[in-house]
Order: C-alpha cells, then sequence, then structure tokens
C-alpha cells in the first residue's frame, strides 16, 4: 500500500486543493492495477517522508502482524483509525500473532471425562502407506481376490505385523482394537470369524506369487543389489495334537517345547533385511538338508549371491553341493580349529577378552 496525493480546481472558485488517498497495487487480466483502499480526506496532514511508514503499518495491522520497532503515536493513532475504517468496510479484523499464542485456559471436570471405543492407529497408518507403495492391493486383484476378500487380507496382514496371533485373536483385534477399517473405509463389524480363516488359506494358497511380486516391488522401490543372502531356519509349536497338519512332527524345539509337534520355517534374506523366500518345512526335518531345496527357488544360473549360514548348514556336503553350482559362499566352520597356512593373511575382524574374530579370502583357483 501507498498513500497517493491528487490536486484537484474548484469549478466555483477556481482555488487547488488536494485529496489524499490509501491506494493498493493489485494485479488484474489487463496487468497491474492501482486500486484505491480509504479516502483519507482533504484535511490529512502528515508529512510526505512519513506516508510509506503510515501506509506500511496500516497494512500490518490488517494483516495482523506484529511490529518489530516500536511505531511513534504520530504513526500510531492515525494507523489505527484508518485500520478500523478499512476493517468496517471489508471485513473483521484478524488475531494478531501475539494474542493466536497466548494460552486459552479452561477448567476441566475430570471426573465427568469418558472414554469409548478407544483403538490404535498409528501403526495401521505406516502398514497401510507401505501396502500401498508395494502395490499388494493390486496384486490380489489380479490374483482374483473380490474387493470383501482384498479388505480382510489386509486387515489379516496388518494383524500379524502388528498384533501377531492366533486367528481368533486376529478376529478379535479387527473388531475391537484397531481402527484400521476407518482408515479403509470399510467394516470389520460384519467380518466372520470363518473369512478370517478363509482369508488365511488365501494367502498361503497364492504365498509364491505374492513373494515374487513383493521382491521385485521391493528391488524397484530400493535398488536393491541381492548379491548377499543370508540363509537361517526356525521352528514353533502347536499347543494341540496337530494331527490335521501334515507337516507337523515331533522334534528338536528352539523353544525347549519338546513335547508339542513342530513345524519348521525357512528364510532366505538379502543383507538389507528383505525376505526373499520363505518355505514351511516338516518339524523334524534335517536342517542342512534344506538348502538344496530353496536356492533354487530364487537363484538363477547367470546370477549367483553370496551365501551366508551358520554350522548347522555349513556342512561338508552343502559347502560342495554350493561349488558345484557356482555359489560363493560364507559360512561358520565345524571345526574346532583349522589350521592357517603360514602364507595367508589374516584380517583382524573383531577381539574382546575372551576370542579374537579373524578372516581372510581364499580364492579356489580349481574353477
Amino acid at each position: 500500500m501507498f498513500i497517493r496525493k491528487t490536486t484537484h480546481t474548484d469549478n466555483k472558485n477556481g482555488q487547488s486543493y488536494c485529496t489524499y488517498k490509501l491506494v493498493e497495487s493489485v494485479r488484474t487480466e489487463r496487468g497491474p492495477r492501482q486500486r484505491p483502499v480509504l479516502n483519507l480526506g482533504s484535511d490529512f496532514s502528515l508529512s510526505q517522508e512519513k506516508w510509506k511508514e503510515l501506509a506500511d503499518r496500516i497494512e500490518a495491522i490488517i494483516s495482523g502482524r506484529l511490529c518489530l520497532f516500536p511505531v511513534s503515536e504520530e504513526i500510531e493513532q492515525p494507523a489505527q483509525r484508518y485500520a478500523r475504517k478499512i476493517i468496517r468496510r471489508h471485513g473483521q479484523m484478524p488475531v494478531p500473532v501475539e494474542e493466536q499464542n497466548k494460552p486459552d485456559f479452561h477448567t476441566v471436570d475430570v471426573n465427568s471425562l469418558e472414554s469409548e471405543q478407544i483403538r490404535s492407529v498409528g501403526g495401521e497408518s505406516v502398514v497401510l502407506a507401505t501396502i500401498k507403495g508395494l502395490e499388494l492391493y493390486s496384486k490380489l486383484e489380479a490374483l482374483g481376490f473380490n474387493r470383501p476378500n482384498i479388505e480382510a487380507a489386509i486387515g489379516v496382514i496388518t494383524a500379524r505385523l502388528l498384533a501377531p496371533a492366533s486367528e481368533h485373536a486376529t478376529h478379535i483385534w479387527l473388531q475391537n482394537e484397531t481402527s484400521l477399517d476407518d482408515l479403509m473405509d470399510t467394516r470389520f463389524e460384519s467380518l466372520s470369524q470363518d473369512r478370517v480363516y478363509k482369508i488365511s488359506d488365501m494367502l498361503l494358497k497364492n504365498k509364491e506369487a505374492i513373494e515374487t511380486h513383493l521382491q521385485n516391488r521391493e528391488r524397484h522401490l530400493f535398488n536393491l543389489n541381492e548379491k548377499v543372502l543370508l540363509y537361517d531356519l526356525t521352528n514353533t509349536f502347536f499347543e494341540g495334537s496337530g494331527k490335521y497338519n501334515q507337516k507337523a512332527h515331533f522334534g528338536v524345539s528352539k523353544e525347549k517345547r519338546s513335547d508339542c509337534p513342530l513345524v519348521t520355517l525357512a528364510l532366505l534374506m538379502d543383507s538389507d533385511g528383505f525376505p526373499k523366500k520363505s518355505e514351511v518345512f516338516e518339524g523334524n526335518v534335517s536342517e542342512p538338508g534344506t538348502l538344496d531345496k530353496i536356492l533354487p527357488m530364487i537363484s538363477t544360473t547367470d546370477k549367483k549371491p553370496i551365501i551366508v549360514t551358520d554350522a548347522g548348514i555349513g556342512t561338508q556336503k552343502n559347502i560342495q553341493w554350493m561349488s558345484e553350482n557356482q555359489y560363493r559362499y560364507i559360512v561358520v566352520s565345524r571345526k574346532r580349529k583349522t589350521d592357517i597356512p603360514a602364507n595367508m593373511e589374516m584380517v583382524k575382524v573383531r577381539e574382546n577378552d575372551r576370542r579374537v574374530i579373524q578372516a581372510a579370502i581364499r580364492i579356489n583357483t580349481n574353477g
């Protein structure tokens, strides 16, 4: 804004007089134009060198901005008067920033507070954003899932990530403890427990296609090179008899539950922690015997990753199999002590009070 002086001539007596207007510049379709904001009258007497300061102060009052430096009464009083006139004409005066930041206290009777349907939302938002990035919704649709089944599948997957438990507990969680259905614009109140069981079976049936899709999307999103793969196994137990599960057998439980039937889970992941392949084996399976079953599922002949595994998998038979199939590998030796050739240079990896860990590269010159 600025103040513009205009000189006029009185037609009756021929005398000249001046009027003063507060003007603002605006952009129009025909270019910049000047628009009068307020007529300051002919009795405006402020000296011209202070016009800009007055116009700036009026604009600051209208917009609710605070002054960094104090303003003289000569400027502040007319600025407040003119600003009130403008606000009466054009609308409500904005709340100054100082008043916006003032505490606004109220008295509340805490005994009158009630809460109902308390549900979680944070983790669900993260999971849904991840599912969207992985394009899982469209993949399930391509696999023949209808909309109710897709919604139930996403509900089951989210429950596995945030509240892993049985299908029965998952059903309770979806209906009573999460706001996932609100985020998805659906209702889990009508979701039956049978559908939760059915969806778990459908996901398992399409496991290969879903894992392949996730692997490809993760590789694209995070530019994964998959040069190093870590392979390991664990097992879990059934509280019941497990007689209807063909893979449930008694074995060595990692959770010391030798009284329960087990199943074994094998997982192959890359150096960034992204799972590449999973498989469920019998509970009494020989762990070393699973390596040559799962690696061919992910590897190709022209791109063989480095396989990292522990001593339980690193048997001489598996080492020989990986060598014959052009896999490079890093395994924990089963030998208590290995003779190191005198000409082999060792690199210290870690050292503490109990042991020193050293490593060396040995190149197989026999192909």
